[in-house]
């Protein structure tokens, strides 16, 4: 399980390349804007009758599972149709579900609560509430968004003891290439919870039918409690639907005696991606770029999402997207003569939940130069030897850029310009902006000339790129100059303003931009924070928790919702996350 939990970590740390992204905000002046991402919460309760009042005991937790302490909650209730009930005066429980800790009187909102250190709450009402519903509402928080749970108040004639169920160990991830996956809930029986119930009663915890649900409500297995009071299953992983986010939820339904319980588990379903070729590769020129088409998939079937890249000594030479499982690669490279090439394929991944398989290795067939192309080569030596032999006096001409002259190349991976050749006109630019991973022309790209100034901006020329990503500036050329690159979805770059030329610019994604931020951060960091083999949002999350340093915890819950949550990433929300970067003294563990 160790050595699947780091795939998933891997996974996780390429997914921000490929991430959709919406159109960020336009621009405003001022000082930048906080910017506070919540997390989920959850209410899981159950109520009951006693003879003389009813019981509501529940926990509040966040997504990732941990307790969400010190919470306020208000408790109403209202009837089948909605309409508002009379709430009797109450009383909080104790851990143990007995002691009165403070007397609670129904104000116009209903009663008002605080979870304990655990996350838990109960309280016991002084008089019966028949065919009611209890809504318990938490108001959320700086940390975590609002949360509703109605709980509907189940009817005995005696009193009820609690019950509490804990998967045990937990399930935080699911290998779908294996066929089952084993499962344990533990079921604890709180003795003395049941006031009015004889002393010395004992409750049996053997034979007690567990029943284990998924996120869409569909019973996956049942099974009664052993004698140590755990219920084991061994679940088909076929049966758990596809590589994703999920939920397992196990319930017990109650007995006469015995409170119903609940309790949820998040988990990630994750599976391996496997690479076969559609049909054998048609032999082509390498410099002409060689279609490559590729089969991705998974144990579930079809993968949606991720790049497939090809490789030349480790060299990335093409890619290609992955759409219902299909992707057409072109690999470009330079071949000397005709014959095979070797090229190896892999998958990264657009999800955390699928795993890059073993590369796939593959001999290319390359074409060696048509009849054409050899005679315009021999030309080309031929007008060479004539230039040489007419005379060393003469100056070289510029030769004419043509659109399409150049080779088509990989993407490079990182931001940064790359001059692709020269032009006619030496007093401007001329050239393309485009992805840094997935080599997609991005649109609406500004790009600035500055200039040092004592005052003013300093810009000296601006250009945006069109929808094919290419753009055309003009302006003298200058040593002292910068060029400035901004996009709506990718990190701004700037570098000295190269000679008038041809360029081809690449940018990275701010989704990508505040990954590799915090791994840089969890490396200078080292062990715990660094974790095998690479640092990610969740792990720097959890570690944080464990130890304590809330800045910290906090930072990489932001980190890991902007790379992976729905909405865009603006320069602002880029900027605050680097502003926020805890400092090296914050996150020390305590000796």
């Amino acid at each position: 399980m160790r050595g699947l939990r780091r795939c998933l970590q891997g996974a996780l740390l390429a997914a921000t390349a490929l991430v959709a992204a919406l159109p960020a905000h336009a621009q405003t002046q001022g000082a930048p804007l906080r910017i506070h991402v919540r997390g989920s919460a959850q209410i899981d309760a159950v109520a009951w009758t006693e003879p003389d009042g009813f019981v509501v005991r529940g926990s509040v937790i966040d997504d990732a599972r941990s307790p969400v302490t010190e919470a306020p909650l208000s408790i109403d209730a209202v009837t089948g149709g909605g309409a508002p009930v009379d709430l009797p005066t109450a009383e909080a429980c104790a851990a143990d579900g007995t002691a009165r800790v403070r007397e609670h009187r129904a104000s116009q909102g209903g009663y008002t609560i605080t979870t304990d250190e655990r996350g838990g709450f109960c309280l016991r009402g002084r008089a019966p509430l028949a065919n009611a519903t209890l809504r318990v509402r938490f108001p959320g928080g700086k940390l975590y968004e609002p949360a509703e749970a109605k709980i509907p108040i189940e009817n005995h004639a005696a009193p009820l003891a609690p019950v509490i169920l804990r998967f045990d160990p937990p399930v935080d991830a699911i290998d779908l290439d294996r066929p089952t996956v084993n499962v344990t809930v533990a079921l604890r029986i709180d003795r003395s919870g049941a006031r009015g119930a004889a002393s010395g009663a004992t409750f049996e915890r053997e034979r007690l039918p567990v029943v284990i649900e998924d996120e869409r409500g569909t019973k996956l297995a049942e099974a009664p409690t052993g004698g140590d009071g755990r219920a084991r299953f061994e679940l088909a992983t076929e049966g758990l639907g596809g590589a994703g986010q999920g939920v397992l939820r196990a319930r017990f339904d109650g007995t006469a005696a015995l409170a119903r319980a609940s309790v949820a588990q998040g988990v990630v379903r994750y599976a391996q991606v496997t690479l076969a070729l559609s049909h054998p590769v048609e032999p082509a020129r390498a410099e002409d770029g060689v279609p490559i088409d590729v089969e991705v998939r998974s144990s579930g079937g079809p993968v949606e999402g991720g790049v497939v890249e090809a490789l030349r000594s480790g060299e990335p030479v093409g890619a290609g997207a992955v759409v219902a499982g299909q992707a057409r690669v072109i690999a470009a490279f330079t071949a000397e003569r005709e014959g095979t090439v070797p090229l190896s394929l892999r998958y990264v991944p657009a999800a955390p939940w699928w795993i890059p398989g073993a590369e796939l290795a593959i001999d290319v067939p390359v074409a060696g130069p048509g009849m054409w192309r050899q005679l315009a080569l021999g030309a080309a030596v031929l007008a060479i030897a004539g230039w040489v032999l007419g005379g060393w006096r003469r100056a070289p001409k510029r030769a004419a850029a043509r659109a399409g002259d150049e080779k088509p190349t990989a993407p490079p991976g990182r931001a940064g310009v790359r001059i692709v050749g020269p032009l006619d006109d030496a007093t401007g630019w001329r050239g393309a902006v485009a992805d840094a991973h997935d080599g997609t022309p991005i649109a609406q790209a500004e790009l600035t000339i500055v200039v040092p100034a004592f005052d003013g901006s300093g810009v000296v020329a601006r250009a945006v790129t069109d929808d094919a990503g290419e753009f055309s500036i003009e302006a003298p050329y200058r040593n002292d100059a910068k060029l400035v690159v901004r996009a709506p979805t990718h990190s701004s770059y700037e570098q000295a303003l190269p000679p008038p030329s041809k360029l081809g610019i690449a940018l990275v994604t701010r989704r990508r931009a505040v990954l590799d931020r915090l791994v840089r951060w969890a490396r200078r960091q080292g062990a715990p924070f660094e974790g095998p083999p690479e640092p990610t949002p969740g792990h720097v999350r959890r570690v944080a928790s464990r130890v304590q340093q809330h800045e910290v915890e906090l930072w990489a819950t932001r980190i890991e919702h902007a790379a992976f949550g729905p909405e865009p990433v603006d320069e602002r929300i880029e900027q605050d996350l680097g502003a926020s970067e805890p400092k090296p003294g914050v996150s020390q563990l305590a000796p």
